[in-house]
């Protein structure tokens, strides 16, 4: 009777253990609001939630890659609007100085002008974006891309994208090279010129005094020319603006993907892991009851004798 008795504590004790346990488990599960505590409680699901919350970390750093890179983007194309519209100024300015009737005098009023606009270009082309780097320097993002150096302005850059991670499978770049910008521009009498130059030279140009046909025909000529060089810079311009648009624009469309994925991730993680609390109180209630039953079964149990047995 002895090993039976021993045998029937350790089964009623075992039984309580396991009731017990499993209210700790839905416990657990309500205070911490996962249905999946440990990954042997459902492999497949712990392993597939693990997938989906590194997919969902991955997504917000994408958007915040996004984020950055549309300040640095909005900053590009702000600072290249106000080369164009410098651009367009210098136009104006131009046709005005081939006016017959403007005597040296004014030209060197138009000159002056010009040479203002040549050091707000220059700041323009040293811009920073929002994170502190220069916009127009490659990969050298804390160089200052452009130095006035006495004898002409200096590119000191590369030519090198900087790129942000904007999805899974897309980089953006966020920068333009400012050689591709500046200096890159097809020449009125072929090969290329800098944006620099061509205003500086227009400005020695309109300080010429013209005291001859010569000089007439010199300034003649040299407008013509700065109108092909600016006319081409501006298209130069308006081309890189329109690349820097097209990447915002897609910024926006992977947003809106990358919100999509975010509620499918969200939604996902929840399905793997929350718990439902209705179901979950419910099983802790039944629990509660299994486990007085079981307490009450094997406190009856031991307390019957042998004499009780054999009656």
């Amino acid at each position: 009777m002895r090993v039976s008795s021993n045998t029937s504590y350790e089964a009623g004790l075992a039984a309580i253990h396991r009731q017990q346990s499993a209210q700790m488990r839905t416990f657990e599960q309500i205070s911490t609001g996962r249905s999946v505590l440990t990954p042997s409680a459902n492999p497949a699901a712990y392993v597939r939630a693990l997938d989906v919350a590194e997919a969902d970390s991955a997504n917000s750093q994408y958007v915040l890659n996004r984020q950055n890179g549309m300040a640095s983007l909005s900053m590009l194309e702000d600072t290249l609007g106000g080369i164009t519209t410098l651009l367009q100024r210098a136009q104006e300015l131009t046709v005005a100085a081939g006016n017959g009737t403007l005597n040296d005098s004014g030209r060197e009023t138009i000159a002056t002008e010009l040479r203002t606009s040549l050091g707000e270009l220059l700041g323009l082309s040293n811009r920073k974006d929002v994170n502190g780097q220069y916009l127009f320097s490659g990969y050298q993002s804390s160089t200052k891309p452009f130095e006035d150096t006495g004898s002409g302005v200096q590119y000191v850059g590369d030519e090198g994208l900087r790129m942000i991670q904007a999805s899974s499978s897309r980089q953006l770049a966020v920068n333009e090279s400012g050689r591709e910008v500046f200096e890159r521009i097809p020449a009125a009498k072929g090969g290329y010129h800098s944006m620099f130059k061509t205003l500086s030279d227009l400005a020695d140009l309109l300080e010429t005094p013209v005291t001859d046909p010569t000089g007439k025909a010199a300034l003649a000529t040299g407008l013509d020319t700065t109108q092909v060089n600016l006319s081409n810079a501006l298209d130069n311009v308006l081309k890189v603006q329109a690349s820097v648009g097209t990447r915002m624009k897609e910024i926006d469309a992977l947003n809106e993907r990358g919100e999509d994925l975010n509620i499918q991730y969200k939604q996902q993680l929840s399905e793997l892991r929350d718990v439902d609390y209705v179901e979950a109180i419910s099983d802790l209630t039944q629990q509660r009851t299994y486990l007085e039953a079981t307490q009450k079964a094997f406190l009856k149990v031991q307390s019957l004798s042998l004499f009780d047995y054999i009656r």
